[in-house]
């Protein structure tokens, strides 16, 4: 990355801070903690070039703590090993999601650390406080969907060429037929597509790096029957987004976040009626994995097409795939 494109990123999110900030509640006392963590992660977080939905997803964690210890009566700055325990043992009790709790103790080891690295503590009381071990048995099955679950899908979204409808689909398309992430269509911008010699190419900001995907000329088709119907051409620190939020008379509000995706597919799903516990945005991309390794039989036109950094990960559908078709113990000659 060239110094002028760097500069400009940096100058984009101290222009977003504000922003975060104000989105949070500063209710806790003392309220300086808040924003030492926005500055803190700001310069610390993916080694100072995090993007603002990431550091506005690390402000709300940490946010979460502050309350937590301004509801138990405690000092942020003197906390210790084991007020973080109990808050660990809070999220336990509530039902908190094995991800969530990791992610949130993350927040808070980041947030000590940098105190620590810039010598306002000398130890970080969150060092070694992990999350508990993921009992459950869904992180051995991925959340994908047939073929026939993923066709109802797309016939919930009615062909009336509304925006609501044709931005609809082409999110769903993006998302099962491409593999993106949810954050990745939250970060998509209208000047991410370009036309290249061998066709339509657009540019995903990705969760650790960009990257290029080169989507089906149907997918094509809905993404730009979407953009011709917007009207207007909100921008904000990142670009105009493709995907937009959208009021009642399709009014446009602006780049949709991670929870208006995650609303939005919850609904969509009741209206499939395929809803399932567990089930959310990140099933459509388990989706495009499977059904292309049923399709291809090939790992690695899986791993190419999602974006894996290593095969081994893309390797888990085939695995599953293959482990719930061969009943392994078949082999055993026992009858029983």
């Amino acid at each position: 990355m060239d110094q002028p494109e760097k500069a400009d990123q940096v100058a984009n999110l101290e222009a977003a801070l504000p922003a975060l900030m104000t989105e949070l509640p500063l209710s806790v006392t003392p309220g300086h903690y808040l924003e030492k963590a926005a500055e803190w992660f700001a310069l610390d977080i993916a080694n100072g070039d995090a993007r603002p939905d990431t550091i506005r997803t690390y402000l709300s964690h940490i946010n979460h703590w502050l309350i937590w210890c301004r509801d138990s009566n405690l000092d942020p700055g003197q906390s210790t090993i084991e007020s973080i325990k109990s808050y660990r043992q809070e999220l336990v009790q509530s039902g908190a999601a094995h991800a969530t709790i990791s992610l949130k103790l993350t927040t808070i080891r980041r947030f000590y650390d940098g105190a620590v690295s810039r010598g306002l503590l000398d130890h970080n009381p969150a060092i070694k406080i992990k999350a508990p071990r993921n009992r459950s048995a869904d992180s051995e099955v991925i959340k994908s969907m047939s073929a026939g679950e993923a066709e109802l899908l797309f016939r919930a979204i009615p062909h009336n060429n509304g925006l609501k409808e044709l931005r609809d689909r082409a999110m769903l398309a993006l998302m099962m037929l491409e593999g993106l992430r949810r954050v990745e269509i939250c970060r998509a911008n209208v000047t991410d597509i370009e036309e290249t010699a061998t066709g339509t190419r657009m540019l995903i900001h990705g969760k650790g790096k960009d990257g290029y995907i080169y989507p089906r000329a149907d997918t094509v088709e809905c993404l730009r029957a979407y953009l011709a119907t917007r009207t207007g051409t909100l921008s904000d620190c990142d670009g105009v987004p493709i995907f937009v939020s959208l009021s009642k008379g399709n009014r446009e509000n602006g780049r949709i976040s991670r929870i208006g995706l995650s609303k939005w597919m919850d609904t969509l799903l009741a209206k499939a009626e395929i809803t399932k516990s567990g089930r959310g945005c990140h099933a459509l991309r388990h989706t495009c994995g499977s059904l292309l390794y049923q399709a291809t039989r090939d790992v690695k036109v899986v791993q190419e097409t999602l974006r894996h950094s290593s095969i081994a990960m893309a390797a888990k559908y085939s695995h599953i795939e293959d482990r719930g078709k061969a009943r392994y113990t078949n082999a055993i000659p026992v009858k029983p």
